[in-house]
């Protein structure tokens, strides 16, 4: 499928509503600053009023004398005067800000509900969650016993859900908090829950993914590690080539990561980088592991993050060049990640993600993001919520089902990503164009005004441990709990 058959659908973005909100309160704000200046101006005139050769001239013509105070009176203070007119643009300013508030008002108590109701279901199926998970696997035991065919088809049937039902995914993942709570009330679960430190409470699902970080894997410092070999890339020309771009760093391997120098007509340099997505979700020593994904989800710092932070020292990148961040599933969780991190120590100006749950990462307003997702990719929900519709965070969704939810060739591939990236490379949607062409004129895509560009690739890898994780052997705990 090529890029420009995948549909897709817009939120956010220079187009978006937030970007809406944003228009009103800045036409509110000129409508006060108007008013201001109108008043200032009556004043102005009414002193006028008092203007000595005005006086004086009233002895020698009292007529024309008074007929000029009664214009200057009428001018400022009289029912069309400028005052009255400062006081009606004053109160539209007001009405501006108070529409604004309103509408935001209204957007943070919809996703409060929104977060009380997912917890409550968390807490509600937590609860029943034991007598259910045993009663449906005794159920899908016998059913494979009796006809394996049928329980291929069981499991295609849940997948075909997943996919049509991505919103099932999110509800459950933004009340895992409340998950793990229910479990820790269940007379059987509970005891259990309590042993393993995991009673709570979870108001949040990144405190729950916080508790089970720590219960399951271990704390490590990041390096990383220049690799042999010159594989250049091109300035891209769009968004494909950038996706295009990553998939070749993740096919370097476990940790590869890529950083790409593009230095300008005028001299300035900026720097793509390239952060491939999870490679090993049970191995404690991957450096790139769920452990990675629960610390981005719960906002802790990652090692990951800090072998990025080193290669961008070893590259030579100079704190104040302009830096754009692609990445894809938890490449892009930590491409956020250290967008929003005060102290990473580099200006990251740019953030394209694919398939990457990046809602809740914190990503500062004046940085222009684009988020690739698939509606068949359980991984974008994986937070919880939407992502923010700002004026600066555009998002493209497509709704691409290969009837499997991994990676690969999978929903959450980078072979999908691709397809939708050349549709954004073919829309003419005004968030789309608007990203873009920032991207552009950053001079991130595009080779008008590039003077060269080189790239360098790196290996990221974990360092000294500095955390051991509750449960010693995290792979064999989980494969037994799920067996």
């Amino acid at each position: 499928m090529s890029g420009e058959q995948v549909p897709i659908t817009v939120s956010g973005g220079a187009g978006g509503v937030a970007a809406s909100y944003d228009d009103l309160a800045l036409l509110g704000t000129l409508y006060q600053s108007v008013g201001a200046a109108l008043s200032d101006a009556a004043w102005d005139d009414k002193l006028e009023a008092a203007d000595g050769d005005l006086v004086l001239s009233a002895v020698l013509a009292p007529q024309t004398f008074a007929a000029a105070e009664a214009a200057i009176l009428a001018a400022t203070y009289g029912p069309h005067g400028l005052v009255a007119r400062a006081v009606t643009i004053e109160a539209q300013s007001l009405a501006f800000a108070a529409v604004v508030e309103l509408y935001r008002t209204a957007d943070e108590l919809q996703r409060q509900v929104y977060d009380a109701m997912s917890y409550g279901v968390g807490v509600a199926l937590g609860v029943q969650l034991v007598p259910v998970a045993l009663t449906g696997a005794l159920g899908y035991l016998a059913v494979r016993q009796a006809s394996p065919a049928r329980a291929a088809d069981l499991q295609q049937d849940v997948v075909a859900y997943l996919e049509a039902h991505p919103e099932v995914v999110q509800t459950f993942v933004n009340g895992g908090g409340g998950l793990l709570d229910g479990l820790g009330l269940h007379p059987v679960s509970g005891p259990f829950m309590h042993a393993l430190g995991l009673d709570g409470p979870h108001p949040t699902t990144g405190s729950a993914a916080d508790d089970l970080g720590q219960l399951l894997f271990g704390d490590y410092s990041g390096v990383a590690v220049p690799t042999e070999g010159d594989h250049p890339y091109a300035v891209p020309a769009g968004i494909a080539d950038l996706i295009g771009d990553l998939a070749t760093t993740e096919a370097h391997g476990d940790g590869a990561i890529s950083v790409q120098r593009i230095t300008g007509a005028d001299g300035d340099t900026r720097w793509i980088v390239h952060l491939p997505g999870t490679d090993d979700f049970l191995d404690d020593h991957a450096i790139r592991n769920m452990g990675a994904n629960l610390n981005l989800i719960a906002g802790d710092d990652t090692a990951y993050g800090q072998a990025v932070a080193k290669a961008l020292e070893q590259a030579a990148v100079n704190p104040s060049d302009p830096v754009m961040m692609v990445g894809h599933s938890q490449g892009g969780m930590q491409a956020a990640a250290l967008a929003a991190d005060p102290g990473f120590g580099y200006h990251v100006t740019h953030v394209v993600t694919a398939g990457a749950p990046v809602a809740t990462s914190g990503i500062p307003h004046d940085v222009t993001v684009l988020s690739l997702e698939n509606s068949a990719d359980v991984v974008p929900s994986l937070d919880g919520e939407d992502n923010p519709a700002g004026a600066r965070h555009t998002t493209v969704r497509a709704d691409v089902r290969t009837g499997s939810l991994g990676a690969g060739d999978g929903n959450h591939g980078l072979a999908v990503y691709a397809d939708i990236a050349g549709a954004v490379d073919a829309s003419a949607d005004p968030s789309v164009a608007a990203a873009v062409t920032d991207m552009r004129e950053a001079v991130f895509l595009g080779a008008d005004g590039v003077r060269e560009t080189s790239t360098m690739h790196f290996r990221t890898e974990i360092g000294e441990q500095l955390r051991r994780p509750d449960i010693a052997d995290p792979a064999s705990f989980i494969r037994n709990a799920a067996a």
